[in-house]
């Protein structure tokens, strides 16, 4: 048993819901707080210790850190120590998976997360999250680990949307949850540090090359 209190997963249809309609889902204090903080913890920990990474954009032999475009710090969960509020973070995500694949026959087959620490000052520019020769990545997630985020901090993710744009602030234990494909997005430039967790859905691989 997990030593964190239960998400509100009851949201999870909604957020189900919120995908068929519209492509995308806001849900707010999803996460109890002490989950919120231990996570939070542990990112900005690594990043005193110098365990992120900057982030690259591109793939193969295309990858490259631009800093210009964005500037946040990442560490794969499964290149992390075990901690519980990282399980118990994962095991959330798997009732998500299972919620929407039941309701929207999406064949969601895996889960895959970082931790992403953007320091003042970093942003990252408008893109979507499905590269054009990589179907796999089918809905992303983000989890915002920011206890404390007071207006004029920044960080908003900015979801470009056919009737204009939506800001979201990286509150502390809110949920966004978006098609891969569809949601053109930036991350607004932060003015304090902003952690959060970030990750992706994925279907299985029809050819089993594809990864």
């Amino acid at each position: 048993m997990s030593e964190f209190p239960v998400a509100v997963s009851s949201c999870f249809e909604q957020v189900a819901d919120d995908l068929a309609a519209k492509g995308w889902s806001v849900q707010s204090a999803v996460f109890p707080a002490e989950l919120v903080a231990a996570l939070g913890q542990a990112c900005r920990q690594m990043w005193e210790n110098d365990a992120l990474t900057p982030a690259a954009i591109g793939q193969g032999s295309d990858l490259a850190v631009v800093p210009e475009i964005r500037g946040d710090y990442t560490r794969w969960l499964d290149d992390c120590s075990p901690q519980a509020c990282q399980d118990a973070y994962l095991q959330c995500l798997e009732q998500l998976r299972v919620t929407l694949n039941r309701a929207l026959f999406l064949g969601l087959d895996s889960f895959e997360t970082h931790f992403a620490l953007y320091p003042p000052g970093a942003g990252y520019s408008k893109h979507l999250d499905r590269f054009k020769n990589n179907p796999l990545r089918m809905v992303s997630v983000v989890a915002y680990l920011n206890q404390h985020w007071q207006p004029g901090d920044g960080g908003e993710l900015r979801m470009h949307l056919k009737d204009g744009v939506v800001d979201i602030a990286p509150i502390g234990g809110t949920l966004v949850v978006f098609m891969s494909d569809r949601i053109l997005h930036e991350v607004l430039e932060a003015h304090k540090e902003r952690a959060s967790l970030v990750g992706w859905f994925r279907r299985r691989p029809l050819n089993p090359l594809l990864r």
